[in-house]
């Protein structure tokens, strides 16, 4: 396993956020920005920002790799890049580009260091806030020097299940899913680089957000980029996930679901209770999810 200085890591990604992509934020002009597909923009900033990370990552740790989504978008391929015995940086350069272009303030860019498949570090780090939420394999979640916690587990904090907008569409459907007093209160998520810094809590708050927090996130998409760095710090907080299904997370496929919790009963409450959505969607097509 590599030897990774956090904060050198912050450092670098901070840098590179502060030279492209605070500079752009609400300065797009029209040729900045390109369509991968509907609803799905992709900026300068996106580009050139996983370009450098990918130049200093690889500097910083020689005979490291890159997955990004930018780099993924134009070669599919490079997932074979996780099956290398070498130590392979997964970057989302920015996650919530839609909110960036938008002039939206809830983005971020998020890390993940895995090796062999599995996570060793991540980071997410909000360029207008200048906060980075990190963490290294047995060493916690750290904000700020702080120490984090499971929002779920914290008594005195409220906390609410975060979905994306079409999930809160249809658990409202009494054809999709029989309406019961024991749905928790829902709200629809930002973005993954936001929702995933909702679930914790201490001394300090990502980006000094006064949303509640989290106890729990589903997801239907399940890209590496937007995932793997946010499941780490879960996971490093004693937090439970899985697929739809109840298997670990696959980063090869993408539209298998995610189902965050504090502990694996929890988790089994959740799907349980989310069961009639899940078949649902898994029915629906490929496409339209």
């Amino acid at each position: 396993m590599p030897k990774i200085d956090l904060a050198k890591v912050d450092a670098i990604i901070r840098e590179v956020a502060a030279s492209e992509i605070t500079p752009r934020f609400r300065k797009l002009t029209k040729g900045d920005v390109e369509m991968k597909g509907v609803n799905d923009p992709v900026t300068i900033a996106d580009k050139e920002t996983e370009r450098l990370l990918t130049e200093q990552f690889t500097s910083y740790l020689p005979g490291s790799m890159i997955v990004g989504e930018e780099s993924f978008a134009a070669d599919k391929a490079i997932m074979k890049r996780l099956d290398s015995d070498q130590p392979v940086w997964i970057i989302d350069p920015i996650d919530g580009t839609r909110n960036f272009v938008d002039g939206k303030p809830e983005f971020a860019v998020m890390v993940g260091l895995v090796q062999g498949r599995k996570p060793i570090a991540s980071w997410i780090h909000d360029p207008i806030s200048n906060d980075t939420i990190m963490a290294e394999q047995g060493g916690g979640v750290w904000l700020r020097g702080k120490k984090l916690k499971l929002a779920a587990n914290d008594v005195s904090v409220s906390t609410v299940g975060l979905v994306g907008s079409r999930v809160k569409k249809l658990i409202s459907d009494p054809t999709v899913m029989p309406q019961s007093s024991d749905m928790p209160k829902l709200e629809i998520g930002s973005c993954a680089g936001f929702d995933y810094p909702r679930l914790f809590t201490g001394e300090v708050t990502f980006a000094d957000a006064k949303t509640p927090r989290a106890g729990f996130l589903f997801y239907r998409h399940t890209n590496a980029w937007d995932h793997i760095p946010g499941m780490f710090l879960h996971q490093e907080a004693g937090g439970y996930s899985a697929d739809w299904a109840g298997k670990p997370y696959d980063m090869d496929r993408a539209r298998d679901g995610l189902l965050f919790a504090p502990d694996k009963a929890v988790w089994n409450h959740l799907r349980q209770l989310f069961q009639p959505l899940i078949q649902h969607v898994t029915k629906q097509a490929a496409w339209e999810w």
